[in-house]
């Protein structure tokens, strides 16, 4: 795990020296060229093509700032991903909205509208993986958000490493917001579906789980998707996860520098298939804390996961 933070630090630095070389060249060439113009001189040909080139990419560099700053980073994107399953009659239909990484500091403009989003998909249950609040402000809003989504089944939650670390103390869950999931396997949707889950750091109570409840379609919750090659062989039917932001900025062609997973870029965002599990890793609703507010080619998701039956009615 250590090599492979690294490794994404590493190329974080690499970015970041790439973006601050054109920033510098595109100030000084631009700079230069401007008072050449004002002075009615010349440059000569290559430096005047550098000049614009740089000048160029630098536009272009605060632009795309900008566009995750001001469009991207609030811009709602519904995912829908229909999983078919033996495990459930055929003609069942069960709708469960993913939701992960909420980052709640204060009101922002895709918190504002996540609930009514979320309740016109009309959900059976609500699932959150994590990371609820960057900051002790942010609990009235991450606990109004979720109040105001309305479930057939209910809500339900596990906390994320920056819950554990963070924010132990704080009551995240009670009074109807969501159940935590723990430690013990929790039925519902007319027992149907069984959720193992537990906060970060926790996991074995999940190989627990899963081993204790052979029957039904299991479902873990998990804040990162580190534990789904562990876990495949006990062939649980869905796994949703956070925690990588689908890198919150991507470059077109690469997607993530960054997934802070054990697996780098394997699971970064996303639907994957894992033996008999069915991975979804969304890339979350708000941004890590003391980072920069933006996204690029990242939006804010909210996962639409559709269970349909396909086993025997009788």
């Amino acid at each position: 795990m250590t090599d492979v933070i690294q490794l994404q630090e590493l190329r974080l630095a690499v970015l970041a020296f790439l973006m601050a070389l054109v920033t510098g060249a595109g100030l000084y060439l631009g700079v230069k060229l401007l008072l050449a113009v004002l002075r009615g001189r010349s440059l000569p040909r290559v430096e005047r093509a550098a000049a614009l080139v740089f000048l160029g990419l630098l536009l272009t560099e605060a632009g795309c700032f900008l566009y995750a700053l001001l469009i991207e980073a609030d811009w709602l994107q519904v995912t829908r991903v229909e999983v078919r399953t033996a495990r459930l009659p055929a003609g069942t239909r069960l709708r469960i909205v993913h939701l992960t990484d909420l980052h709640a500091e204060g009101w922002s403009r895709a918190l504002s509208r996540l609930p009514d989003e979320v309740n016109a998909l009309q959900p059976d249950l609500l699932i959150t993986t994590g990371d609820a609040v960057n900051a002790e402000s942010g609990l009235p809003v991450f606990r109004e958000v979720l109040s105001r989504i309305h479930t057939r089944y209910g809500r339900y939650a596990v906390r994320g490493n920056h819950d554990v670390w963070y924010w132990s103390e704080l009551d995240l869950f009670s009074g109807g917001v969501s159940q935590e999931l723990r430690q013990t396997a929790l039925r519902t949707a007319e027992g149907r579906l069984v959720l193992c889950g537990a906060p970060y750091g926790q996991e074995g109570h999940i190989d627990t789980c899963l081993r204790e409840n052979p029957d039904g379609l299991r479902i873990v919750v998990y804040h990162t998707p580190d534990l789904v090659e562990e876990l495949a062989p006990l062939e649980p039917d869905l796994y949703l996860a956070g925690h990588t932001h689908g890198g919150q900025v991507r470059l077109p062609l690469y997607g993530a520098v960054v997934s802070m997973s054990r697996f780098d870029k394997k699971y970064e965002m996303g639907r994957h298939q894992v033996g008999a599990t069915t991975l979804f890793v969304s890339r979350g609703i708000g941004f890590e804390p003391h980072a920069p507010r933006v996204r690029f080619l990242c939006r804010p998701e909210i996962a639409v996961i559709d269970l349909v039956g396909t086993g025997n009615a009788g």
